[in-house]
């Protein structure tokens, strides 16, 4: 063979191996992740959900436009690759990138007012060349057996920068798309009861929660305690929230029994019955313990709710009335420290990159060495390192907020008022539930259960923390968290949203929201006053060193040439 064709035939070998390398790409994406957090690796129950999903799954995503600032393209990009690795895990799933600025304004229009609905915020993230506002809607919408809609950009952070809210979106990528294929592909809706009769918040004081509940596709409703004799076990989670009226024992039987075949109870339970509503018409308050003897059945689940009011330094604050201008009243704005603001102290996911969140006249929860049950607690929730305790009987007034708080005073630190437990419990009725208990569960042909299967339970020593309250003037529904006198919404949605979901995730995709990805990002300051100096380094030294390469390959090809 001569030489001619075995350079041919090498051509052609190149040539083929090439072709063969991006067909084989193209076909099948596959990555090695070499970064220290283990950014590009699913985690182990999202890849397992995402494996078990049997119907397609299409995402489009509305993030493409033909301008976006440097942030936005990272945040793009890392979508891209997130929806990538799900592929990768899946070939059920499949996604696009939609612009909402393409198309006429009708379109425009109509496309944005739909996303609207939906729940999406816009985003303007500048101009065109045209000078033409350019807007993205960070969001994915879901479609499989059902349609879900998933907001992308997360702003949990208090006054964050632009640079901060990406990176901390990007951190939850994974959590909220894994958690919107996950609704978008299931069957069953899950269930959220708010138990009702004995004095609970009434139906438009948790209608923010029902609201944004429904939005993520579950099923809410309302449970009549007097009218049943059990609570269903298909109910995934039971919301007990601010009880003021006594639980009879057969209330608490049901309850129990409930609790005994796996369900999920969240407790938010006001000790005393303290009211700034009260305050503000009376001036003095002198609160009352609620009649709802809960107390034995809790410390039997190991969680004692104090009978006390925490004061802490961090929280909200209050406006009075302190004198008149005419006829005007004269308004000034107080720390009201009745009303803390508690911080999560802790990696777990409900806690996890959550904001402050208001409470309004809290008690402290201690929990309980529980012997015969198997039980993992963790508070989520603390006080600041500011606090002081006030114990029944206690006279509220409003004089103490006319003189400066003394620091010394509030000498209590961190003190828990949400706390989560898992595992096995024991029953509170194990050795004295009555004939009429048990008879209520043979008509059914049920066993009373002493032990239970694996539960979840969270305790909070505030009913009002879910709360929303009412717009004055139209009478419209505030938003979870709303402070009316500061405009801030704290994180009190944010806080039951994550509980919720956290007790009815069997997959345990909710792993996946304790991941943090550390991106190393831009220093803007630094950069801007650098500027000159990296744009000389950056020009110069690539001229300096072709200059000097030349230099040297002239004088080593005249010392050849000379010799």
């Amino acid at each position: 063979m001569t030489m001619k064709m075995k350079n041919l035939n090498f051509i052609l070998i190149l040539f083929a191996s090439v072709f063969l390398v991006n067909f084989l790409g193209n076909q099948f994406y596959t990555s090695i992740d070499l970064t220290e957090d283990q950014r590009y690796t699913i985690t182990q129950p999202v890849e397992q959900m995402l494996g078990e999903v049997e119907n397609e799954i299409f995402i489009r995503v509305f993030m493409t436009a033909d301008f976006l600032p440097a942030d936005f393209k990272l945040f793009k990009k890392s979508i891209a690759e997130k929806l990538d690795d799900f592929k990768s895990a899946s070939t059920r799933v499949n996604y696009i990138f939609e612009d909402p600025n393409k198309g006429d304004e009708d379109l425009i229009q109509s496309r944005g007012m739909a996303l609207r609905q939906m729940g999406v915020r816009p985003l303007r993230v500048g101009k065109d060349q045209q000078g033409k506002d350019v807007y993205v809607f960070p969001a994915a919408l879901i479609e499989g057996k059902d349609t879900v809609v998933v907001n992308l950009m997360v702003n949990d952070t208090p006054g964050a920068d632009e640079q901060t809210v990406i990176s901390n979106s990007i951190s939850l990528l994974e959590y909220n798309l894994a958690r919107g294929i996950y609704q978008a592909s299931r069957m069953e809706q899950g269930i959220v009861a708010f138990l009702e009769g004995r004095g609970e918040l009434e139906a438009g004081y948790v209608s923010d929660l029902d609201r944004s509940l429904r939005m993520k596709g579950y099923a809410v409703g309302r449970l009549p305690i007097d009218e049943i004799e059990i609570i269903d076990p298909q109910v995934d989670v039971l919301v007990i929230a601010k009880p003021r009226e006594r639980y009879t024992p057969m209330d608490k039987f049901k309850i129990d029994q409930y609790v005994m075949q796996g369900g999920s109870v969240v407790w938010l339970v006001d000790r005393l019955s303290a009211e700034l509503d009260s305050m503000l018409i009376l001036n003095r308050y002198t609160p009352w313990d609620y009649p709802v003897e809960l107390e034995d059945m809790l410390f039997k689940y190991g969680f004692r709710i104090k009978p006390n009011l925490i004061m802490d330094m961090e929280c909200s604050d209050v406006k009075l009335v302190d004198g008149s201008i005419g006829d005007a009243a004269q308004m000034s704005q107080y720390p009201w420290y009745f009303h803390p603001l508690v911080r999560p102290f802790s990696d777990h996911p409900i806690a996890k990159n959550l904001d402050r969140v208001q409470m309004r006249f809290a008690s402290v929860i201690d929990t309980i060495v529980t012997k015969k049950a198997n039980t993992k607690k963790t508070i989520l929730l603390r006080t600041s390192d500011k606090t002081m305790l006030k114990y029944s009987p206690i006279d509220l007034n409003f004089e103490f907020l006319r003189e400066e708080a003394k620091p010394e005073y509030f000498n209590e630190q961190h003190l828990p008022v949400a706390v989560i437990a898992e595992g096995e419990f024991v029953s509170a009725f194990e050795h004295n539930a009555t004939q009429q208990m048990r008879d209520v569960l043979e008509r059914r042909g049920l066993q009373q259960l002493k032990r239970s299967m694996n539960a979840k339970m969270l305790v909070v020593g505030d009913g009002d923390i879910v709360r929303n309250d009412f717009d004055e003037a139209t009478g419209n529904i505030r938003s979870l968290g709303f402070d009316r006198t500061t405009g801030y919404t704290y994180g009190n949605k944010d806080f039951l949203m994550n509980a919720i979901e956290y007790m009815m995730d069997d997959s345990g995709i909710i792993q996946a929201k304790k991941r943090e990805v550390k991106l190393n990002l831009l220093d803007c300051t630094r950069a801007q006053s650098e500027k000159s100096k990296w744009q000389t380094i950056n020009i110069v030294f690539p001229l300096v060193f072709l200059i000097c390469f030349g230099l040297i390959y002239m004088y080593l090809r005249r010392r050849r040439n000379e010799m």
